[in-house]
């Protein structure tokens, strides 16, 4: 190995596809963060060698050696162009549809109204209550919104309620103080650098929102005026540890405008305290922007991907089993790709059926787990826009459902899938 040596990013994505694992999944079996690893995937970052062993390790398919995952450029007998197997097949090109994944620009797709929302908000140095159902994009969200904030000059970090920060005031500032770029285009997304972890690090809530305060003195300095953003994904999480001081100071940060806030959430934030059994410090202060379904377009965006693996009837039936959700949208996308692509079923089996399956088992086991979160009154408007015709009229007055990406505007369950696995539970 050389010190020229390249992380293969596209394999690395083939193999996390080929065993049907999400970063999470990666995250949970290594022991790695994941905010890391999806830092690996953006090309944000090069691995160590002892990192590059616990992905392999983690991965346990048999034949991939740690040499695999190297790109090494002044190796002339092996092109970078592809990725390096230790098989006699060469990998599949890069899926189309991958439902388990961040979707970044330009696999992102939709959603240009939020983000004209959160760069209004950005520059004016204002909060967000950035909300969404399961699986509905926010994080893909966050991650091209951070991207395009940094293109713009703003000094970004992006955070998650499930990394180590979460654990309150002070691993939260020692996530966002790393060593400060002398171009805010130039600032990292993600965790504090070894620099900063040399740096005293106060105990107290104060000590640490003054240390926090003077990072947003320098970064919005340098910017020209730009306030420094900070994205908190699944930022449940980050609330419920965190001590009520810091946060009553992070309010006092953005009510003078020194910074400016993204919370992605799934319930509202006083639902999130009125849980805790407190008052939220941000009331009133951060704008609530709903993620929904995808636009029309967008959807048809997605789809367009697999255009070479896809009937031409083919999206039409995708629209009405999954609806315009980006996860099951992609998700049964996936499943009618790869059946198309694994060519006919020696049994005369319809690649739609086999996809249909699947798919129904694997969204019955997400509705599973969003099912007993949703409030009794929602359960029962969805039970009964399930059950065609028989919604009422102050239903169809209350659009709430419709916003979330669970109805449509019609007030209808979102896909198809849905309105049978509603029909079916009791």
């Amino acid at each position: 190995m050389t010190d020229q040596r390249r992380f293969n990013v596209a394999y690395f994505e083939h193999l996390l596809v080929r065993k049907g694992w999400s970063t999470y999944d990666l995250s949970k079996t290594s022991g790695l963060d994941r905010r890391n690893i999806d830092r690996l995937l953006a090309g944000e970052q090069q691995p160590s060698l002892k990192t590059v062993k616990r992905l392999v390790d983690a991965l346990g398919i048999e034949g991939v050696q740690i040499d695999n995952l190297w790109i090494f450029p002044d190796r002339p007998a092996r092109s970078t162009a592809q990725p390096i197997v230790t098989s006699a097949s060469t990998p599949p090109p890069s899926h189309p549809f991958e439902p388990w994944g961040i979707a970044r620009p330009p696999a992102f797709v939709g959603r240009r109204a939020i983000l004209r929302d959160l760069e209004r908000a950005a520059r004016d140095g204002r909060g967000v209550s950035l909300l969404g159902e399961w699986r509905i994009g926010k994080t893909s969200l966050l991650h091209t919104w951070a991207a395009r904030a940094q293109e713009l000059g703003f000094a970004v970090r992006l955070l998650s309620g499930q990394g180590p920060e979460r654990q309150g005031h002070q691993a939260f500032v020692d996530a966002v103080v790393d060593e400060v770029p002398t171009d805010p285009r130039t600032a990292v997304t993600g965790a504090a650098t070894d620099a900063a972890c040399e740096q005293a690090r106060p105990q107290s809530p104060d000590a640490a929102a003054d240390r926090l305060g003077n990072w947003c003195s320098v970064q919005q300095q340098a910017s020209g005026g730009l306030p420094p953003l900070l994205l908190l994904d699944e930022a449940e999480g980050f609330l419920g540890l965190c001590e009520p001081g810091f946060l009553e100071r992070l309010r006092g940060l953005l009510t003078k405008r020194r910074l400016s806030l993204v919370f992605a959430t799934r319930r509202t934030l006083p639902e999130v305290y009125a849980d805790l059994g407190r008052v939220s410090p941000f009331a009133n202060m951060l704008e609530a922007v709903r993620i929904g379904l995808l636009e029309p377009g967008a959807a048809a965006t997605l789809l367009a991907r697999g255009a070479a693996g896809l009937a031409p009837e083919d999206p039409a039936w995708l629209l009405d089993w999954a609806g315009r959700h980006p996860f099951y949208l992609t998700l049964l996308a996936r499943r009618l790709f790869d059946a198309r692509a694994d060519g006919a079923d020696p049994g005369g089996g319809d690649p739609r059926a086999q996809a249909l399956a699947r798919f129904r088992d694997e969204a019955a086991q997400q509705f599973a787990l969003w099912w007993p979160g949703l409030a009794e009154r929602d359960r029962q408007r969805l039970r009964r826009a399930a059950a065609a015709g028989t919604a009422t009229d102050a239903d169809n007055g209350d659009d709430t459902l419709c916003r979330r990406g669970l109805l449509t505007v019609d007030h209808q369950p979102f896909a198809r899938v849905l309105s049978e696995w509603l029909n079916r539970k009791d």
